[in-house]
């Protein structure tokens, strides 16, 4: 019985992907991109960073502020386009569609099964799953972003550590599979402590923990050695971890200088609407900036001036935080380059608002067995930990892409098995619609507050140096 419900959820899940994949090849060439930009176009031409005197050497990469992996990735398409003369974007939208698929589609249901094998996926949630995914991400897929590369990595690491507990060849996987996210997105490295535990946790046997230790930290060498050689080779430091260094900046180091920006910019997106001054959407916090000016700060040379300010002002910054978190999670736009800055539809933002209250309400109900709960707990902490590091600084929709995602999943996998059989009073259900009232009014209310603060002037950053805001990641 159990093998041929494995077997059916196997064939829907395998439809579902390649729907995902096919819906995404026929929408991306018509989604209005026609070239790369700004943060794509670097993406993309970093490959070419490999080739030294027109032979090609994994050594001979030498960018100083993002790692090695995701250009290896998309050196197969780049060497493409080199021999064939194709378009770029038809072979990062063909990758995108497939990173979509691999995520929305497999590895993100995969996940969920595999933390709670006595559920079962139909149809209905897991469409429902990929459609949030294409309703607020969609044109994210025509670029060689770092985002979804990495989180479908860090998810695919935590399946391994869940689906073979103890197995020395899925910890090593495990390992790799993190050390390639946080080469992609330094900021992924936050979540090696609770992958770790993790695999830890449910490896069977003190031995079996032992040599899950060791592969996991061999797994970890085997992607970070080539970075830690590049690293000696061009710019003589020794480290395995990206530098995340920008010689452009006041404090050189990119997140130090996201940290200033996070004082006085609550939200950041890029514009391509040329109705629109500015690339930069910069949305400004009046208490962050009141903030600069009482503390006369330009920037941070180091994190201990940060944490003093902090300690200083702790609701202040406990506020902006909020507003970051609020406005982190509040996608207006389904892609990172925006094309038309009016064309934000309010319906969309409604169903984002009710995927929320429904992912909160779910969480808040549920119950499980203490160990499943540790479990799962560890699995979300290794979600939200690089989360939490892009709290303080300019935040982007995208900087919290692993807690979106996990929402998505909570309302769509969790609420699925959370309504089957559930029975509600009158005063239940009055209780639930008065609280997703007033959840909506609220969201709504945050959300024309910010955009009531939008501005293309960069003389908001006059206090930080008159720095401008590259379109990088953390």
């Amino acid at each position: 019985m159990n093998s041929g419900r494995e077997a059916s959820a196997r064939a829907v899940g395998g439809w579902v992907t390649a729907g995902i994949f096919a819906v995404y090849c026929l929408y991306l060439p018509f989604s209005g991109y026609r070239e790369m930009v700004y943060d794509a176009l670097n993406y993309w031409t970093l490959t070419e960073r490999f080739f030294h005197a027109g032979h090609f050497s994994l050594l001979a990469y030498n960018d100083a502020l993002r790692g090695y992996f995701l250009p290896l990735l998309n050196l197969p398409a780049k060497a493409v386009t080199h021999f064939t003369g194709l378009d770029p974007l038809w072979l990062t939208r063909l990758m995108g569609a497939g990173w979509a698929a691999l995520l929305f589609g497999w590895a993100g249901p995969g996940l969920w099964l595999t933390l709670f094998p006595r559920q079962q996926l139909g149809w209905l949630p897991r469409v429902a799953f990929a459609a949030l995914g294409f309703l607020f991400w969609r044109d994210y897929f025509n670029f060689v972003l770092s985002d979804f590369p990495a989180l479908g990595l860090l998810v695919l690491g935590l399946w391994l550590a869940l689906r073979h507990p103890g197995a020395w060849w899925a910890a090593l996987g495990a390992g790799a599979c993190l050390t390639a996210a946080a080469n992609i997105r330094p900021v992924y490295l936050l979540a090696c402590p609770a992958l770790l535990v993790l695999v830890l946790v449910v490896a069977p046997g003190r031995r079996a923990r032992l040599t899950t230790l060791a592969v996991f930290g061999l797994g970890f060498a085997l992607v970070s050695g080539p970075q830690l050689l590049m690293n000696g080779r061009h710019h003589g430091v020794w480290t395995p971890l990206v530098l995340s260094r920008d010689a452009r900046l006041p404090t050189a180091n990119l997140y130090l200088a996201q940290l200033g920006w996070g004082l006085v910019i609550q939200k950041y997106e890029t514009s391509l609407d040329p109705d629109f001054p500015s690339p930069r959407m910069l949305y400004t916090d009046p208490a962050g900036q009141a903030l600069l000016a009482r503390q006369s700060i330009r920037h941070f040379a180091g994190y201990g001036a940060y944490v003093q300010m902090v300690l200083r002002e702790p609701l202040t910054f406990a506020g902006l935080y909020g507003r970051h978190l609020f406005n982190g999670l509040d996608v207006q736009y389904p892609s990172l380059f925006v094309r038309r800055v009016p064309d934000r539809a309010g319906w969309l933002a409604l169903v984002h608002y009710t995927v929320w209250f429904g992912a909160l309400v779910i969480i808040g109900t549920s119950r499980g067995p203490g160990r499943l709960v540790v479990v799962a707990s560890l699995v979300a902490l290794t979600l939200l930990l690089p989360c939490l590091a892009s709290l303080p600084i300019a935040i982007e929709c995208r900087f919290l892409l692993p807690l979106q995602l996990l929402l998505y999943a909570v309302a769509c996998f969790g609420g699925a098995q959370w309504l089957a059989g559930r029975r509600w009073s009158g005063r239940q259900l009055g209780v639930l619609v008065v609280s997703y009232g007033l959840f909506v009014a609220l969201c709504c209310t945050l959300s024309a507050q910010t955009q009531a603060q939008l501005t293309h002037d960069v003389n908001v950053l006059a206090p930080l140096g008159g720095a401008e805001v590259p379109r990088k990641t953390p």
